[in-house]
């Protein structure tokens, strides 16, 4: 609660302890005051002697006596909870008011220290500042010190004026908090790096452990000063052998990740358990991450929670993530998402970027929360303009694919720029927006740039993109050899192993190989998981790869529509309809288009609407031409659209035929296409 005490106290030996009276207590004389600086001497005598008991009742006796330093220290006791007493915020109130009736400076500070963190009374900081001036009055120099940081860090008091001004006070007496005061001043205020090193290095040389770690930091980083590894060096290991935290972590990450020295892992470990130990969080996350991740130690997903825990407790916002993400995943520890979630939202209400990321992941995917992409958007949005790179790329995705915001390649694109060092897919989708993208001007030297990189990162399918561009895409760099490599790279991409499968077929780019090909197109259909006698029955109908053969065409799509393929059955009706192959039967014909309705085609109710209303070997039904034709168009099939809308027309419902035509043009039929063109 307060920065320092006059005399240092630890937690002796439990013992018991009468309550202390809280009723006035008597002046003391001069005589009576010499008499217990003589007394306080042995109390203190006797805490170093590790003998609590005696040292207790003697403060007690004394404060009791009304002597002001005996009642201060009384009331530091019960603040603290020292020497074997509960801590009690009331006592140690009442025993500081006690001994500030007789001007004690100390118990001043300490006073001003209750009001300023609002501890067990309500915050006042005006009270914080009286009792502070009080204590100066009283040529109390640390209470200057005190003032100076409350003027500098209270945001609504803040004061730098004033911080300095009691800053100097107390550098002036050559009190090391007062040094440290004007360094952070001038560090974090002032922006004077050369006077914030004067200060640092005046408390340091002053065995500040703060100091000395901040100077060190100053000397690694050439802030205010030129770069200078050896001497922060030195200062660190002094902060170090004094057990500062901050020195201790820090010089573990020194070894950890080799920063000037050799890396040196199994120190970083030993001093990251020693850091942790002495409190500080940063290195109880990284030890903590150590065991969750079981690099270097065991793994022990219990050892790394204690160890978030405890950095967590601190508010150290990326502990809070941890634990939230370990207890979310579930993999090691039961899935618990009453302790993910709050944790989760604690460390984004503090800034902290992964948090922010995995909120904004799990509100795309609804993992854990109700769906909402846009608020996944935000929460990338946040983190991204926290300067985290990650973000960066589920940033520029979802500008990308318009996943909780609107499509734009050109926003999308810098985020994505910026995250190619790491992430594949974000080269893989500069390389479509370069090549594909309608909004942004093509450069298929940077895509295939991109592609390159994409694939070089492990993105495959980056391969088939490659082979696209230098067979069909780009004029400028049509090279059909090279297309053939890509495509070789790409086989486990549907699209490389169809487009290879035709250039084998033709002896496009290579030596004709129809054995090749067809063994390609099995490969597509494995991937695509598509039936292959249906893919190899459209190959040979419509002959255009390879010379048309009905025959063959006849024995594929009879195997696919004895697996219920609703396209080879489209198809072999259309055989039997036209007599391609066959012997024409229009009966055959409607039975297979009839199987392709039911197994999902949509093609074949255009068919049987033409059939009935066309009397094409059966009599003219339109009702049950004209409720084909209206299913495949409600199912967006453009042809049915186009004649149904003529259907329409001729029985003089005009302005529902002509809706039904514009629905086809706007899908690109054609002949609906010119129809409104010639009647408009």
């Amino acid at each position: 609660m307060y920065r320092l005490l006059l005399i240092l106290l630890s937690v002796g030996t439990l013992i018991s302890c009468a309550s202390t009276s809280t009723k006035p207590i008597p002046a003391i004389s001069p005589l009576e005051l010499q008499r217990g600086n003589e007394q306080l001497r042995l109390a203190e005598s006797y805490y170093n002697d590790n003998q609590p008991e005696k040292a207790l009742a003697l403060y007690q006796q004394l404060a009791k006596q009304g002597h002001p330093r005996a009642q201060g220290e009384l009331g530091l006791i019960y603040d603290l909870g020292a020497l074997g007493v509960k801590e009690d915020n009331a006592l140690a109130l009442f025993w500081y008011k006690e001994a500030a009736k007789q001007n004690d400076p100390q118990s001043f500070v300490n006073l001003a220290s209750f009001y300023r963190e609002g501890e067990f009374v309500d915050k006042n900081l005006d009270t914080a500042v009286s009792y502070y001036q009080q204590a100066i009055n009283q040529q109390f120099a640390m209470a200057s010190c005190e003032l100076g940081f409350l003027y500098l860090d209270e945001a609504e008091y803040q004061d730098l004026d004033k911080a300095k001004h009691h800053f100097q006070m107390g550098a002036d007496a050559e009190l090391v908090d007062c040094y440290l005061g004007l360094a952070y001043l001038y560090h974090f205020e002032i922006k004077d790096m050369p006077q914030a090193f004067k200060w640092y290095k005046l408390a340091a040389d002053n065995d500040s452990a703060t100091a000395q770690y901040d100077l060190a930091l100053m000397y690694f980083n050439g802030t205010g000063v030129d770069k200078n590894p050896k001497l922060g060096h030195e200062y660190l290991a002094i902060a170090v052998e004094q057990d500062y935290p901050l020195a201790v972590g820090y010089l573990a990450q020194i070894y950890d990740f080799g920063w000037g020295v050799a890396e040196n892992k199994l120190a970083a470990v030993e001093l990251y358990h020693k850091a942790a130990e002495l409190g500080d969080a940063d290195s109880q996350v990284n030890l903590g991450l150590l065991y969750e991740e079981g690099e270097l130690v065991p793994e022990d997903i219990n050892t790394a929670l204690q160890l978030y825990t405890l950095a967590a407790d601190q508010g150290h916002p990326i502990a809070l993530n941890n634990i939230a993400a370990i207890y979310l995943r579930g993999d090691k520890v039961e899935r618990d998402l009453k302790i993910a979630l709050p944790l989760f939202y604690q460390a984004a209400a503090m800034g902290n970027p992964n948090a922010l990321t995995n909120l904004g992941t799990m509100s795309r995917l609804g993992n854990g929360v109700e769906q909402d992409e846009k608020q996944g958007f935000l929460y990338y949005k946040q983190a991204a303009d926290l300067g985290f790179t990650p973000a960066y790329f589920q940033l520029g995705q979802s500008y990308h694919l318009g996943v909780g915001t609107e499509k734009n390649d050109e926003l999308a694109l810098p985020y994505l720029l910026e995250s190619t060092e790491y992430d594949e897919s974000a080269a893989f989708y500069i390389g479509i927006i370069y090549s594909k993208s309608p909004s942004v001007t093509p450069d298929f030297d940077k895509a295939i740039s991109y592609f390159e990189k994409a694939y070089e990162l492990g993105r495959q399918d980056a391969a088939s993109y490659l082979g696209w561009i230098y067979e069909t895409k780009s004029p400028a760099h049509h090279d059909i050899k090279k297309a053939v490599y890509w495509y070789q790279q790409g086989l486990s991409n549907s699209y490389s192993c169809l487009r290879l499968a035709r250039l084998y077929l033709q002896g496009k780019g290579v030596p004709q190989n129809i054995d090749k090909g067809l063994a390609l197109y099995h490969e597509y259909a494995k991937i695509k998981k598509f039936d292959i006698d249906e893919l190899l029955g459209n190959l040979y109908f419509f002959g255009e790869v390879v010379e048309q053969d009905y025959q063959k065409a006849l024995f594929h799509y009879e195997k696919a529509v004895a697996n219920n393929q609703s396209q080879a059955a489209n198809n072999l009706g259309e055989m039997y309809r036209l007599g391609h192959g066959v012997t024409q039967d229009i009966h055959h014909a409607i039975s297979l288009y009839e199987a392709s309705t039911e197994w999902g085609g949509v093609v074949s109710m255009a068919n049987l609407g033409e059939i009935y209303l066309n009397a094409e070997g059966v009599a003219v039904d339109r009702d049950l031409g004209m409720s084909w034709l209206t299913k495949a168009a409600e199912r967006g099939q453009n042809d049915a659209q186009y004649l149904l809308g003529q259907a329409l027309i001729a029985d003089q419902q005009q302005a529902l035929g002509t809706r039904w035509i514009k629905k086809s043009a706007e899908a690109g039929n054609k002949k609906a296409i010119q129809y409104l063109t010639e009647h408009q």
